[in-house]
Order: C-alpha cells, then sequence, then structure tokens
C-alpha cells in the first residue's frame, strides 16, 4: 500500500500488480443467498498483504476483523449510491423493521486460532475478530461465518447488496502513525511456527523449510499496517478516516437474492439496493481495543 488501492480489476490486471509487487489481500464474501434463509458463509482471502514500498514482498495476513450492518447504524442507498434512508428498513426494502443478520462466528475454521465476537449491550454480534494465526501470502484462506439474510419485501429489489466493513491485518500495535516505523514482527501461524516463503519452480514447491518470514527492524513500510476494503463510512469516523488505506470504491459484499416469483410481480423495474454500516458503527464496535493486538490507541486506526 502505497497511497492508493484498486478496485473492479480484471484476473489479469491483478495477476500483472501481483507480479510487480502491487498487489492487494483482496477479499470478498465466498457465497451470494437466497432471500429468509441461513447462510453459511465465509470471507475469501485471496492472496497476502501489499508491499508497497518496501519492494516487491507480499506479506502475510496475521488477522482480521469484519463489521455487519445492523440496526439503526446502517445507511440504505439505491444503485446510483444516493440514499434511500437512514435505519429502518430501506423503505420497506425489507419486511422486518430494521436490519438484523443474526451474525454468528465459528471456532478453528482459518488460519487464525482464535475467533472473538463483538457485541452490543443487548447481546447483538456486530462485528468479528480473527487473530493468532497468519496465512502464508501465496494461498488462499476462507474465515467462516454465519448469517440469516433477510426477507426481501419490496417486488422491484431483484437483491439487496449487504456491505461489510472488512479489514485484513498485515502488523501488530500499529495506527496511521507509527506505521511506517519498526519493527515488523516475525508473524507464525496458530502452531507458533514461522510462516515460509514459498515458491513453484518446475512444478515442485520449493524454500518451504529452507526460508520464512523473518523480524525485520525497519518495519515492513508506511500504509502497510492493514488493508481496508471498505470507502469511507457514511458520517464520516473517527477511527477509519486515512485516505492511505481506504478503498476508492469497493465493500466486502454479500447478495441477497429475491425470489423469481417476487420479482415477476414488479410492475415497474427491477433493482438492486445496498445496505452498509456507518461511521458510528465502524468507532463504536472496531475500536483499538477490540481490535488488539493489531490495532495501538483509539485514533487514526
Amino acid at each position: 500500500m502505497t497511497t492508493t488501492k484498486f478496485k473492479g480489476l480484471t484476473f489479469c490486471t491483478l495477476a500483472a500488480l501481483f507480479a510487480a509487487g502491487q498487489a492487494f489481500a483482496h477479499t470478498g464474501v465466498r457465497d451470494a443467498g437466497d432471500e429468509g434463509k441461513a447462510s453459511y458463509n465465509g470471507f475469501t482471502i485471496t492472496h497476502g498483504c501489499a508491499a508497497g514500498e518496501t519492494g516487491s514482498e507480499s506479506y502475510p495476513v496475521i488477522g482480521q476483523s469484519a463489521l455487519f450492518p445492523f440496526g439503526n447504524e446502517v445507511v440504505w442507498k439505491d444503485a446510483s449510491g444516493a440514499e434511500i434512508q437512514v435505519g429502518g428498513n430501506g423503505n420497506g426494502t425489507i419486511s422486518s423493521a430494521t436490519l438484523n443478520l443474526s451474525v454468528t462466528g465459528y471456532a478453528g475454521t482459518s488460519p487464525f486460532f482464535t475467533t472473538q465476537e463483538i457485541v452490543d449491550g443487548a447481546g447483538n454480534v456486530r462485528a468479528l475478530l480473527w487473530k493468532d494465526g497468519a496465512m502464508e501470502p501465496k494461498l488462499n484462506a476462507i474465515t467462516a461465518f454465519k448469517v440469516t439474510l433477510p426477507t426481501i419485501a419490496d417486488n422491484c429489489v431483484k437483491s439487496l447488496k449487504i456491505r461489510l466493513g472488512v479489514i485484513n491485518y498485515c502488523d501488530m500495535g500499529k495506527n496511521a502513525d507509527n506505521d511506517i516505523k519498526g519493527p515488523y514482527k516475525a508473524p507464525k501461524d496458530a502452531f507458533g511456527r514461522k510462516i515460509p516463503h514459498t515458491s513453484v519452480a518446475g512444478g515442485a514447491q520449493a524454500n518451504v523449510s529452507a526460508k520464512t518470514f523473518n523480524a525485520n527492524s525497519k518495519g515492513n513500510g508506511d500504509n502497510n499496517r492493514a488493508d481496508w476494503w471498505f470507502t469511507a463510512p457514511y458520517g464520516g469516523s473517527r477511527l477509519y478516516s486515512d485516505p492511505d488505506v481506504l478503498q476508492p470504491t469497493y465493500w466486502s459484499t454479500l447478495t441477497v437474492n429475491n425470489s423469481a416469483t417476487d420479482i415477476a410481480k414488479c410492475a415497474g423495474t427491477p433493482v438492486d439496493v445496498t445496505v452498509e454500516p456507518t461511521g458510528e458503527a465502524f468507532d463504536t464496535y472496531l475500536t483499538g481495543k477490540n481490535t488488539l493486538p493489531f490495532s495501538k490507541g483509539e485514533a487514526n486506526l
């Protein structure tokens, strides 16, 4: 991560960027789902953290957090990005009064040994945190979760795009003020083993045991503390406003499909609707304390 990130990239473009050392830990949602049903799902981490100005090295992802939209701390938007409603049910987009995905985390389903649920005062799971492990950057990983998808009440809404605030962590104890400074701690997997460098040459995996990622007294470069997979949160955010880490156009998105039977009843043109967490939700649940050991302090995370 030098100053910006790029979204909507084709496979060939991503491959070219990765070869040049400028790829990012691109993270999406594994599966779309049908309205009103439980979805056993997960985030897909498709490669390691960006190298940026430190060279062509791609660093291991060492943890992840994800914020889910809930209740009145959400904003509903149409396909153009225009605001439909803050809180509520998107002016009748879904059948319930507000959005509640009934999020559940799962243990032991990723390279990260620990999965934690971040809850509100009523016990609703608002975010998930994965830690105590690392993903070798040339592999892929899935961090599992379960949600119950809302029922789409408006027949002219063909799909609901649920935007999730996902962060892949690349370093520990960092914020915008200190992430250019060292040291970079040698990452270890869930069993406490160092993460190997791997390459494929002549069809054989090389250097699996001969070389590992090591500590670096100079750190791993400016803005390489984390990859954020969301744009500037609605209403602004005290903790998540760094333009060098924010994505310009991308969210990790869970698509909920309306039934073909209901869409056929639409007298107009079927449309897509999006819903995403507000900046207030980011600052309430993905706090510095809740995202330890990756973050430091309560500002400029």
